[in-house]
């Protein structure tokens, strides 16, 4: 089993949900996508489109994560890399991933109006 560790900011489409959130009584598993632009290299580094990551947790953090990520927010997913294919391209995903918030957005700006 191969396992990796990224560090990006959550995106998502523009009007869906940045978390999905799958609970079947038992079990709870929340996917969401990572772009991390940090790492790939490109001759202008304004066509760095950057590598976006799916990523799966489950169990009590699915919950967090699905209660307290939003869109932009800085998180760090270490995980088991799963290859998939899709539309005849393969893709790698981040399976039982274990999520580090890195920086929050509402705390930042919470913090930043008031000066003490």
């Amino acid at each position: 089993m191969a396992s990796g560790t990224i560090a990006g900011r959550v995106t998502g489409k523009t009007g869906e949900p940045v978390v999905s959130l799958r609970d079947n009584g038992n079990f709870q598993a929340a996917t969401f996508s990572v772009l991390d632009n940090e790492y790939a290299w490109f001759k202008n580094k304004e066509d760095n489109p950057g590598q976006f990551w799916r990523c799966e947790v489950t169990g009590k953090q699915a919950q967090i994560v699905s209660d307290r990520l939003q869109r932009g927010d800085k998180v760090s997913v270490t995980g088991q890399l799963v290859i998939r294919q899709w539309n005849d391209k393969k893709m790698v995903d981040i399976k039982n991933a274990r999520v580090t918030f890195l920086e929050d957005k509402r705390e930042e700006s919470e913090s930043s109006s008031d000066p003490f």
